[in-house]
């Protein structure tokens, strides 16, 4: 192999690098990259009627360590085992069966089922309806209890484990002590144990939903802020309010992957947080605007739902310097994946466990965002400083 002269080299190296910094530009921008993955559901007739499925709230359930999108359709609840996170595969559905409050069609406002439990919880409007989900290979509704009225106004519950024990936080349920919602201990639909009542001295009022970091919980209440617990043998700990703003009933505002966080909450700006240390999380960033209804991140993406259009669809990169908006022209609404039904809006979104899809409930849609090529991979180049050729490990920061 002929060798280049020390100047040569130089400028092939300035030039590969400028190009590299080109490139990784591109990809930080996803300019591009996103694609339509098809419909896992829709229901495109806008006549609002209980007969007829709307789609909320989409969530990544682990049972038994397998993933399962779970989605209240309005007043049940559809499964989807995760094998192909790009091609989900229909796993069951709920025949809860209950009531509408009246002339209301879509009466489901929240549900909790955390991993490795085995009970979950559904916040309907007329009641709250507890129900095991089996031992399975999949999730099932099997045996059920409703607690007429217990719902009426509160807007849901949230389900953990402490060690071998599943409880279950809530309020109106009986035994009721609260006044900030009563920790139960969840051993079946019809046998939950009041532990201990929530008191945070603050007037938060109603538990609505939740996530779990650790032995942490963040607790979203009525006041539309997260209030902090710890898990303990016992159960948790009110362990106060945090800082962290964000609607967590139907069509939520915060999402976690790993120790990063995104909240959101009416008008105000979006905000990224470092959730490692749960109890003083810090802010990392923030993006303008008012963003509703839908929040999802993964470990490089984040999606939010400007405003309150219809396609308002934001997606931005997180691999690097920064906040960086990737594709927007993906949400346009002259591209047909936007346009489905006339009733069509965000309701919920989360991402795959792979960040490969996004899985976004758009009230008449159930449909999955491909985000498998954004952005491609990013291998260091020239492992060897270009004095054998070699481009597969080379290292470079490029701004």
């Amino acid at each position: 192999m002929t060798r280049l002269k020390p100047e040569e080299r130089f400028a092939l190296l300035y030039v590969v690098v400028f190009l590299a910094g080109l490139m990784l530009a591109g990809y930080a921008l996803g300019a591009g990259c996103l694609a339509d993955g098809g419909l896992l559901s829709q229901s495109t007739n806008c006549l609002g009627m209980p007969t007829i499925p709307k789609f909320f709230d989409p969530t990544i359930v682990y049972w038994h360590g397998a993933p399962f999108l779970f989605v209240n359709d309005g007043n049940e609840l559809v499964t989807w085992r995760l094998t192909n996170q790009l091609h989900p595969t229909p796993a069951s559905g709920s025949n809860f069966n209950i009531k509408n409050q009246g002339d209301s069609d879509y009466d489901l406002m929240n549900y909790s089922l955390c991993d490795g439990c085995r009970y979950g919880v559904a916040a309907f409007k007329t009641g709250m309806l507890l129900w095991d989900a089996g031992t399975g290979n999949s999730p099932t509704f099997a045996a059920r209890e409703f607690y007429q009225g217990a719902a009426a106004s509160q807007a849901g519950a949230f389900t953990f484990m402490s060690g071998s024990q599943e409880y279950l936080l809530a309020n109106g349920l009986p035994g009721d002590i609260g006044p900030d919602g009563t920790l139960y201990r969840f051993n079946g639909p019809a046998d939950i144990e009041p532990v201990a009542g929530v008191d945070a001295d603050c007037g938060i009022g109603d538990v609505v939903n939740g996530v779990r970091l650790g032995d942490k919980l963040l607790i979203g209440y009525a006041d539309n802020w997260l209030h902090l617990f710890r898990v303990t043998d016992g159960g948790a700990a009110y362990m106060g309010k945090t800082q962290i703003r964000a609607f967590m009933g139907r069509g939520k505002t915060f999402s976690v992957r790993g120790n990063v966080g995104v909240s959101a909450f009416g008008n105000e700006a979006a905000k990224l947080w470092n959730l490692q240390d749960p109890a003083n999380p810090v802010q990392i960033g923030s993006v303008s605007g008012a963003y509703f209804n839908s929040a999802a991140i993964s470990g490089d993406f984040l999606f939010m739902n400007k405003g309150m259009n219809a396609n308002a669809g934001r997606t931005y990169y997180l691999g690097g310097p920064g906040i960086v908006p990737m594709d927007q022209e993906f949400w346009s609404p002259d591209n047909p994946w936007n346009n489905h039904a006339e009733c069509e809006w965000q309701t919920g979104a989360v991402f795959s466990p792979d960040g490969t899809a996004l899985y976004l409930a758009r009230y008449a849609v159930l449909q999955v965002i491909d985000f498998s090529a954004c952005p491609p991979p990013e291998p260091p180049l020239f492992a060897d400083g270009f004095d054998g050729g070699e481009t597969s490990a080379w290292s470079a920061t490029v701004p």
